[in-house]
């Protein structure tokens, strides 16, 4: 191509002048003709130079042909920028596919320039820090203004992650974390670690309370035994401490079975295949297993509307409804009426719980379920019980598709009550 414009720069002014100085020696001003084809030569190469100057103005657009080196000089340069703009658009693709990765990460990620403004954030950092395209350009600590976090950005230690209390929420905890990235950037990601917490503080609290629950009952066993084994003591008395064994031993199997029951609902789906319960019988079946907890005579009444059929595992229902039951029982005065109602609400099966004791106040109603959770009233927790019989309703009612739910006024006593799908709605 090169040599092709260089010959046609050779063909264009050889051709003008062979023309100018024919015409001059036959008007016999050579002289005037030559000046005539200067000038025509050089409106020619003003006429390029207006013609790549307005090409110039848009130079990714393909420059017009020429007819000397104008185009030469040209067309390396319109390549070269049309090479960079391939890299360009390479570039830009790559990096809307790291933004689009990062918009992925749950966890909020943040770019820093080298002085520690802001440069880039993903969706996830505009929502959990409260970030906006505005807040680009500005310094991260002058954003999050937390003192922990401003250390924490400032030092060069970016080993240990931080642990922080959000500056928009104080009830949420948040871990940061920086890496360098090679290229004086700086990557932030903080990630909600509040759901991470409060388990860990429920792991802590579940084995501070296994350990309080097993103390007491082997304190009281040790202590028998103890005195049983030592032969300075009176055979009679050493004898009549057996029978006291029963119940702290009673109480330590029945704390083992419901661990190991609520262990197994948590960690494993049910594969014990549902069959048509009648609930009624169930309820009645319960009722006369607990009489001998009863102070009063009928203290427990039934209430059955319909002799419905539920879809579910006997023994796990009948837990339920034992629960419920001497849950109510501990937590009702001596005597206090106990109703359980089996009845049909709209397309669903009712089972509820209705109590005239103590009544719960509104903050620990959303607690009831948790291991270990009480409510301490006075005479409440002598009535014994391991801690754990709610949660383990909880959890057989979420294999059966309900939830526990409760109403209960402090003073005036409770209602426990769970929705079950009818056999004859099905």
């Amino acid at each position: 191509m090169s040599a092709y414009f260089a010959n046609k720069l050779r063909v264009v002014p050889i051709t003008l002048t062979l023309i100018s100085a024919t015409f001059g020696l036959w008007l016999g001003e050579l002289g005037w003709a030559l000046f005539l084809a200067s000038l025509v030569w050089i409106f020619i190469h003003t006429s390029e130079y207006r013609k790549y100057l307005q090409w110039s103005r848009h130079p990714l657009k393909r420059p017009p042909n020429g007819i000397d080196r104008w185009f030469l000089l040209i067309y390396p340069l319109f390549r070269s920028l049309q090479r960079e703009r391939g890299r360009t658009r390479d570039m830009t693709k790559r990096l809307r596919e790291i933004l689009r990765l990062t918009e992925v990460i749950p966890d909020a990620v943040i770019i820093l320039t080298p002085t520690g403004d802001i440069e880039g954030m993903n969706d996830a950092a505009r929502k959990l820090l409260s970030l906006s395209d505005r807040d680009v350009g500005l310094g991260l600590a002058t954003v999050l203004r937390n003192p922990d976090f401003v250390t924490f950005i400032r030092e060069n230690q970016l080993e240990e992650p931080l642990e922080f209390t959000s500056p928009f929420n104080a009830g949420q905890s948040l871990e940061a974390r920086r890496f360098d990235t090679g290229n004086e950037r700086t990557i932030v990601l903080v990630r909600d670690i509040t759901a991470l917490n409060r388990l860990l503080t429920m792991r802590q609290n579940f084995v501070a309370n296994v350990s309080h629950e097993l103390r007491t009952p082997l304190t009281v066993v040790a202590g028998y035994l103890e005195t049983m084994l030592d032969e300075t003591q009176d055979a009679e008395l050493r004898l009549s401490l057996i029978s006291r064994l029963e119940t702290p031993v009673k109480r330590l199997q029945n704390l083992v079975n419901d661990l190991m029951l609520l262990t197994q609902l948590e960690s494993t789906s049910s594969k014990e295949q549902k069959r048509p319960v009648n609930l009624a019988k169930l309820v009645e079946t319960c009722v006369q297993e607990l009489s001998p907890l009863t102070r009063t005579t009928n203290q427990i009444s039934i209430i059955v509307e319909d002799e419905v059929l539920i879809p579910g595992i006997d023994t796990e229902l009948q837990s339920v409804c034992f629960n419920l039951l001497t849950n109510a029982l501990r937590y009702s005065p001596e005597g206090n009426p106990i109703t359980i109602s089996v009845k049909k609400h709209h397309q669903a099966v009712r089972l509820s719980v209705k109590d005239q004791g103590y009544g719960i106040a509104p903050e620990h109603l959303d607690r009831l379920t948790e291991r270990f959770y009480r409510v301490d009233l006075a005479g409440a927790r002598s009535r014994g019980g391991t801690g754990l019989g709610l949660a383990i309703v909880k959890h057989i009612l979420r294999r059966h598709g309900s939830e526990l739910n409760i109403q209960s006024t402090l003073g005036h006593g409770s209602t426990f009550f769970c929705d079950f799908e009818s056999i004859e709605a099905a």
